[in-house]
């Protein structure tokens, strides 16, 4: 049920009585919830509190970095949590419209062990979460998040002194050259790119042509009404028109991105769906001759 804000004993006036927090919105690996149903803005602020109070818990530097992917609400979301990690001290460097492996890139590239990325990832529009962590390269799992949770809904948010925003600049322009750097296509290729009108549009594209590829744009025009299908590569209704697109351009293959860049479809030259876990064997097989004797871990 919906959590009034008395009920998570404030211990900060700046918090109203109208906050609200799901506390099934806390999930193994992250946090998501239906705006304004589950959660609100409020609700967000006293997240970021309790977010800034378990990093400084657990002794790691009180530095992160924000972003948001591109929904009609998520900065405004974005701009909640940052309060609420101002209040609980901590130092914010925000990158902006991000994906969410773009701001795990800004951890290592601004020095920042900590991460909050605000996104709903593939679902439906009226969801809103985010993605954290504290270790790099790791996101929270279920021990950090139920800890998490434990400070939001009881109220165990501490306001502390130093809190610091910087807004770090052309950002998306350094992560894209990092992505394009490290991959270089010597042979012709042709490559549709499918982004659902999501946030990896604004990405993808100009990352791949970098890399040495034809690109053919398919929903790669940023619309946050998602007018076609929700950007999910693993539903059927973005596969097969992606799919359609290869064989009416005859694209070597297609590549499809969810609403933060953070999950990739495949379909082949013929228009076949390559699904998610021959991609992970393929990976794996040639990740295992760069680093013998690895463990892979796969998330269920």
């Amino acid at each position: 049920m919906l959590k009034p804000r008395q009920d998570l004993k404030p211990n900060t006036a700046a918090y109203e009585t109208q906050a609200l927090v799901k506390p099934t919105g806390f999930r193994e690996y992250d946090a998501r919830w239906i705006l304004e149903k589950e959660i609100n803005l409020l609700g967000v602020q006293a997240l970021g509190l309790g977010l800034a109070t378990y990093v400084h818990e657990i002794g790691v530097r009180p530095k992160i970095v924000t972003g948001h992917d591109f929904r009609g609400y998520s900065l405004s979301v974005k701009q909640a949590l940052i309060l609420g990690l101002l209040e609980g001290g901590m130092e914010v460097l925000d990158v902006g419209l991000a994906l969410s492996p773009m701001a795990y890139f800004g951890q290592f590239e601004l020095d920042a062990p900590c991460v909050a990325m605000v996104t709903a990832s593939h679902n439906e529009n009226g969801w809103t979460g985010v993605k954290m962590g504290a270790n790099p390269p790791l996101t929270f799992g279920p021990d950090e998040i139920g800890r998490l949770k434990e400070i939001v809904l009881n109220g165990q948010g501490v306001a502390r002194d130093g809190g610091k925003l910087v807004r770090v600049e052309d950002f998306r322009e350094k992560y894209i050259a990092d992505v394009a750097s490290k991959v270089q296509v010597k042979r012709p290729l042709k490559v549709v790119c499918a982004c659902g009108n999501g946030t990896a549009g604004a990405f993808a594209p100009d990352a791949l042509r970098r890399m040495g590829v034809e690109v053919i744009e398919m929903d790669t025009d940023l619309d946050f009404t998602f007018p076609k299908y929700n950007p999910n590569p693993e539903d059927h209704a973005m596969l097969v028109q992606m799919a359609q697109r290869v064989k009416e351009t005859g694209a070597d293959l297609a590549l499809g991105f969810d609403g933060d860049g953070d999950r990739c479809g495949v379909v082949d030259d013929t228009g076949e769906e390559i699904f998610a876990d021959k991609i992970g064997l393929m990976l794996a097989r040639d990740l295992s001759a760069i680093h013998p004797n690895s463990t892979f871990v796969v998330p269920m």
